[in-house]
């Protein structure tokens, strides 16, 4: 039997059918999950749709319509799910880490990128339409007819980006920032025209330059604050970006060489981070002292490790997250790129779904490809069963990971 088309292709409207149509199980669970965070958060669903509705006038016509042909695919209303794509960071902030390094510090002299993606769990998540009190994670391929083809992993049914790769030779992650205000819940964001992080990721790729980037989201985000404090980190062949924004101000990190990393929270402006935050300062020193450590040695392979890593833990302290239950943060899927600079259509890259000391040790639990290289991919990357499979926290899973 022949293996479905899993690229989206065309214009948006296309895209998004295509996105709707072949994740509409997926979809739906994920937008169920979205819906019983929010009331277990006391966030009302009128008010989260109504507040969608004008939200989309500060996102383009084409992100719109990519949007609206998901809800049509999929069969789900479209005030709900443009509420689930325009205010997802408000109900599931990513918890994640970030780790680059630029060409003189690689054996390569190409730059590397590696992001761990984090998510909560919650009680209300339960039931038929829900998979483990999680949401479901898929590899999104989207190849538009004007604009950069970009691969990347995201929630289903969200046209946002946890973490991506332009076929330009850039990428991007993102990650909230644990910060004092957001901690005792300061600032009231229920009147904000608040930006998501994982769309703004998604719009920063169809730029030319990691720099080009940068500079379009901090605009952005000087005039209309994302949800929660974070960061977004742009990196290509020369250049590494990170933007800082809180509700208030906004930085920015330029890196030309070397090494830099993020987890949840801030480096340049520090002075806002949250001092009970113990997990987000133990995995930034983490990653700086393994970066540094392999400082012009430093590989995809070795980026694979670090994402496994499990130093302060495993726990919630170390890179790879792990928690006793489903409500705590722990690490869903992962990342690593290897940026081609003279062709960066043919750049290297890993993705793997699921707990990164799974997935990345099992032969099925991750793919590797070049940018132009993905019409075979496997079909269980696309629909969410990989991610099923290798995102558990269970010890006997272990077992068949030796067996492999």
């Amino acid at each position: 039997m022949k293996t479905p088309e899993l690229i989206c292709r065309g214009n948006p409207f296309d895209v998004g059918a295509k996105h709707g149509l072949l994740l509409k199980e997926a979809v739906q669970s994920n937008l169920a999950n979205f819906w019983s965070a929010s009331q277990a958060l006391g966030l009302e669903r009128l008010a989260l749709v109504q507040k969608a509705k004008k939200l989309a006038q500060e996102y383009t016509d084409a992100l719109i319509e990519e949007i609206k042909s998901v809800a049509t695919g999929a069969s789900v209303d479209l005030g709900e799910l443009l509420a689930f794509n325009l205010c997802h960071g408000e109900v599931f902030p990513d918890e994640c880490s970030v780790l680059f390094a630029m060409g003189d510090a690689t054996a390569s002299g190409n730059t590397l990128f590696l992001k761990n993606s984090d998510k909560i769990g919650g009680d209300s998540m339960e039931g038929p339409n829900f998979y483990k009190h999680k949401e479901i994670n898929v590899v999104l391929v989207v190849r538009p007819e004007d604009g950069p083809g970009i691969v990347g992993i995201s929630a289903a049914g969200s046209t946002g980006l946890k973490m991506g790769v332009s076929d330009l030779g850039i990428a991007v992650g993102t990650n909230i920032a644990r910060t004092v205000e957001l901690g005792k819940r300061k600032v009231d964001t229920t009147q904000m025209r608040a930006l998501d992080r994982v769309q703004l990721a998604r719009e920063g790729l169809q730029k030319e330059s990691a720099l080009e980037a940068a500079n379009y989201v901090l605009a952005r985000i000087s005039e209309n604050p994302t949800a929660t404090p974070g960061n977004i980190e742009f990196v290509d062949s020369t250049t590494g970006v990170i933007v800082e924004g809180s509700y208030d101000r906004v930085a920015l990190q330029v890196v030309k060489s070397g090494i830099a990393s993020r987890a949840n929270s801030f480096v340049v402006m520090k002075d806002l981070n949250d001092p009970s935050d113990v997990s987000s300062y133990c995995r930034y020193v983490r990653s700086q002292q393994l970066l540094k450590e392999n400082a012009g040695r430093l590989t995809a392979d070795l980026m694979k490790q670090f994402s496994q890593d499990h130093l302060n833990g495993p726990g919630p302290n170390s890179l790879c997250r792990h928690g006793e239950h489903y409500s705590e943060e722990t690490s869903q899927s992962s990342m690593v790129v290897e940026i081609n600079a003279t062709r960066p259509k043919e750049s290297r890259l890993w993705l793997a779904l699921g707990k990164p000391c799974h997935a990345w040790n099992h032969p099925d639990g991750f793919i590797e490809r070049t940018m132009n290289r993905w019409d075979d991919t496997p079909e269980g990357f696309s629909n969410g069963e990989v991610w099923k499979r290798f995102w558990t926290e269970e010890p006997r899973f272990e077992q068949e990971v030796l067996q492999a």
